[in-house]
């Protein structure tokens, strides 16, 4: 083989490993989804939107929910940690707010609910939030835990409206990394 024939034979394994490189590239969903043009509401309804929150099961190695006073060693009179957007909180504080139609959201922290997802009027979650859903947030939470361990979660949250007016949202949370799969958090502690 002579000296233009491996030059060509080279430029060509170069330019066949460039594309297999690039076709390969996973593209970040929420990096696509930004990139979507927004086209505002194109209607004269007036939409309501739920606040972003997160909602946390937090159990021991038994499998027992650390926020349940029938637990021992239970967490519910012992301060947790958080930051967020630069803000910090302690917690969970007592959720004493009304519930009413007018539903605005309030950077509240960490607060327990009832578990509405289970059959049991015992079952509690830990949630953080509330995060206005039609705003951009790409920050973490980092959660520091009674038994000094740490969570970073990863919030990934965008709002735009379609080219029919009506409202997208598009939401990825990831905990410590990994991708959070359904509406709870599960965490083992």
């Amino acid at each position: 083989m002579n000296e233009s024939n491996r030059w060509n034979m080279k430029k060509f394994l170069y330019i066949l490993a460039a594309v297999l490189l690039l076709a390969s590239c996973e593209k970040d969903p929420f990096e696509e989804f930004l990139a979507k043009k927004s086209y505002g509401s194109r209607t004269d309804m007036i939409w309501d939107f739920a606040p972003l929150t997160l909602a946390f099961e937090v159990t021991d190695g038994q499998g027992n929910n650390l926020f349940d006073e029938s637990t021992p060693g239970n967490w519910l009179d012992t301060p947790i940690l958080a930051t967020f957007d630069g803000q910090e909180f302690s917690g969970p504080v007592s959720a004493p707010w009304l519930e009413t139609k007018a539903y605005l959201a309030i950077l509240r922290g960490l607060y327990l609910v009832p578990n509405w997802y289970t059959e049991s009027d015992d079952d509690v979650l830990l949630m953080f939030g509330e995060l206005d859903s039609t705003k951009k947030w790409d920050a973490d939470l980092h959660i520091y835990w009674p038994d000094r361990s740490q969570d970073i979660i990863r919030i990934q949250h965008a709002f735009r409206w379609d080219i029919t007016g009506d409202p997208e949202q598009f939401t990825a949370i990831k905990v410590n990394g990994k991708p959070v799969e359904g509406r709870i958090i599960r965490l083992t502690k």
